[in-house]
């Protein structure tokens, strides 16, 4: 029985001073999450995949996030004869992909050990507004439709300033008047990633920076959940244990991590954050 295609909905808010435009069931659809977000003319497409089986003899979480450019997205076709398309990632892809995975891998819990993939992939760039900030955006949104286990949503936001006066995702000719460009994702209460560029900004201003931006999050946020509201899976249960053996194997863990944990942190906190002075 061939299965009806979903009904394309689309879901839109102001910020910024434009219209944040979130899409699903148009592409993508067998991924465990999938979504489009555009902002300006610039548009990429997320999606979010976990395999139905454990990986054995792992001892860490398995998360892959990749973000993939392309020449299309501008308008352009490679000039060479033989090769049309794009070789390997770049370095700007591989810091996007980074800038995204540092955002989103904490709110995951690490016992997991199913593969899980998030690829964003740029379709359209209008030459002003960067797919970093739209990516996560889109990533976060895809994680949190989907029944991927994930303690979303989250949201990030580039704050600039020119001429004394804050500005909401700059484009790239505003970007390189402001002395200050600062990203960071969260939410209006907690910061989880930063990203950041200054040239010679008082510790204030980064701070007021912080305080302008973490309410401007509220947006996308609002946003996503509507979006989880409308389209929204079921969260699947990766971690309770599945038998005695297994959740005999989890509590003992627990108990050596209950032992080592205050050791642990009493070490880093000598390590990393103690002073001659302090002492």
């Amino acid at each position: 029985m061939i299965k009806s295609m979903p009904e394309t909905k689309r879901f839109s808010a102001m910020w910024g001073g434009k219209d944040l435009i979130i899409e699903t069931g148009k592409f993508a659809n067998p991924a465990n999450g999938s979504c489009t977000v555009q902002y300006g003319d610039t548009v990429i497409l997320a999606t979010a995949c976990m395999s139905t089986g454990l990986r054995d003899g792992l001892d860490f979480f398995p998360l892959q996030v990749e973000y993939e450019e392309r020449f299309y997205a501008a308008g352009r076709i490679k000039g060479s004869r033989f090769m049309k398309k794009e070789g390997r990632a770049t370095d700007d892809a591989m810091l996007v992909a980074r800038y995204i995975d540092r955002a989103i891998r904490p709110l995951f819990d690490d016992r997991m050990r199913n593969d899980i993939q998030v690829i964003v992939t740029c379709l359209q760039f209008d030459g002003e507004n960067d797919p970093d900030i739209i990516g996560l955006i889109g990533a976060a949104c895809a994680l949190h439709i989907s029944d991927i286990p994930w303690d979303g949503p989250i949201a990030n936001i580039r704050i600039g300033q020119i001429g004394g006066e804050w500005t909401i995702n700059p484009t790239y000719e505003a970007r390189a008047k402001s002395g200050l460009d600062l990203s960071f994702a969260g939410t209006p209460e907690k910061v989880i990633m930063v990203e950041a560029g200054a040239s010679e900004v008082v510790e204030s201003t980064v701070v007021d920076a912080f305080a302008f931006g973490s309410k401007h999050l509220a947006v996308p946020i609002k946003l996503i959940e509507e979006v989880r509201a409308a389209v929204g899976k079921t969260k699947r249960d990766m971690v309770s244990p599945k038998n005695d053996a297994e959740a005999a194997k989890f509590a003992r863990r627990d108990e050596v991590q209950a032992i080592a944990r205050p050791f642990i942190t009493a070490q880093v906190m000598e390590l990393f954050f103690g002073t001659p002075r302090a002492r």
